[in-house]
């Protein structure tokens, strides 16, 4: 198998933009250390989702001016959204027992909302890691310095990934509207949870996104995150499903050097994630964009929104043209492998409406090519093999 042909399914900016360099926790290609559900995939044979992505809250409290869930631009696609929405504790519980029961492995808390106000937070997670599962969490920090909360993530997280956003505090405040003094202590809590955690893979990073009013703080905060002892910085492009990037287009050159700047921070303790800056919009696009026809990435991974509905993947969720079913009601298996995700499966083969510029698209294109035997399935869990001699968090696919 071409090294450039396997290397291909992984994100790359254009010319004059910065290499794209992905830490290990959001590498693309991580399905190939599951040979066994991957050998099922290429042989056309059934299996479920590993991978469950779900925001248990509507709620934040926190209104950041970039959010998807709150922007003006997102009001036809997020339209199931509801600030008022939440999976009660019983019922979260119940879905990560039977999630983990159908040969679930790993839940990443994230969503429209931050899950770590959920009332019931600790005792969810206490329970899925209880079935068996591991566990993620994507949140903006607020409560990390928490007594109950931290306790929670160092017995019970695999990982934890913090919104940053700005280099200083006073932008922080403006972009986040937040009130909590957030900025000061999600980094004092990052040491001791890396310290104490008990799962020997434990990482804890910060994720920037970068904007008009943050772009000039990408060095400084990224300087900030290395002192704090965090294992990591991902940054990403502002991302609203019918604008793209186009909000930094204009300042492109002065990011790029942002970020080749800070990628010399990178070591063996401390990585930098330095993004695919060129990305399309989800929505209000014609071109379908990808070397893939069908969306392979749901049969690996799924997703719940707050209001309990099952949808294929996270881009889409909590978007009623996408809708499968709801698990709160009906139980998990019978929606995942009802009628309803047949007739989606069915009715999506070209990617329509908002799939066509895929967040996933590196890991549809390495699926499709395996499913079309471009790339072989042998010299490819080779090659990985190879190149990746421990891969960290595969069960977060």
């Amino acid at each position: 198998m071409p090294d450039e042909t396997y290397r291909s399914a992984r994100p790359q900016n254009s010319d004059g933009l910065p290499e794209v360099t992905l830490d290990q926790a959001h590498a693309p290609d991580k399905v190939l250390a599951h040979e066994d559900l991957l050998r099922k995939f290429v042989n056309g044979e059934t299996f479920r989702p590993i991978h469950m992505r779900i925001g248990i809250m509507g709620a934040c409290n926190m209104r950041c001016n970039f959010c998807n869930f709150h922007s003006p631009n997102e009001e036809n696609f997020y339209d199931l959204f509801s600030f008022k929405d939440a999976i009660p504790t019983d019922k979260s519980v119940k879905l990560m027992r039977e999630f983990a029961e159908s040969g679930g492995r790993a839940v990443t808390f994230c969503g429209s909302g931050e899950c770590t106000i959920h009332r019931g937070y600790t005792e969810i997670c206490a329970a899925g890691h209880e079935a068996g599962l591991r566990i993620g969490l994507i949140t903006n920090g607020s409560r990390l310095h928490k007594q109950q909360i931290s306790d929670c993530v160092i017995n019970t997280h695999t990982w934890v990934r913090i919104g940053l956003n700005a280099g200083t505090e006073a932008t922080f405040n403006e972009i986040t509207r937040d009130k909590e003094r957030t900025f000061t202590t999600f980094f004092k809590a990052v040491s001791r949870l890396r310290e104490q955690a008990v799962d020997p893979e434990f990482r804890i990073g910060f994720n920037f996104v970068i904007t008009r009013q943050n772009y000039k703080e990408i060095v400084q905060a990224a300087q900030a995150v290395r002192d704090s002892g965090a294992h990591y910085v991902r940054f990403e492009p502002e991302f609203y499903s019918s604008m793209g990037h186009e909000t930094i287009e204009e300042v492109m050159a002065e990011v790029s050097a942002s970020l080749a700047e800070v990628a010399a921070l990178s070591s063996e303790e401390f990585e930098i994630s330095v993004p695919k800056l060129d990305r399309g919009p989800m929505d209000q696009v014609e071109e379908v964009e990808g070397d893939f026809e069908h969306c392979h990435y749901s049969r690996f991974v799924t997703a719940v929104g707050a209001d309990g509905n099952l949808y294929p993947c996270p881009q889409v969720h909590l978007n009623s043209r996408y809708l499968i079913g709801n698990v709160l009601e009906e139980g998990y298996l019978p929606v995942l492998e009802g009628g309803p995700r047949a007739e989606w499966e069915a009715s999506n083969p070209r990617r329509t409406d908002l799939c066509k510029s895929c967040f996933y698209r590196p890991q549809n294109e390495l699926l499709e090519w395996l499913r079309r035997g471009q790339i072989k399935i042998d010299d490819a869990l080779n090659n990985y093999r190879i190149e990746v001699p421990h891969a960290l968090h595969t069960d977060f696919v």
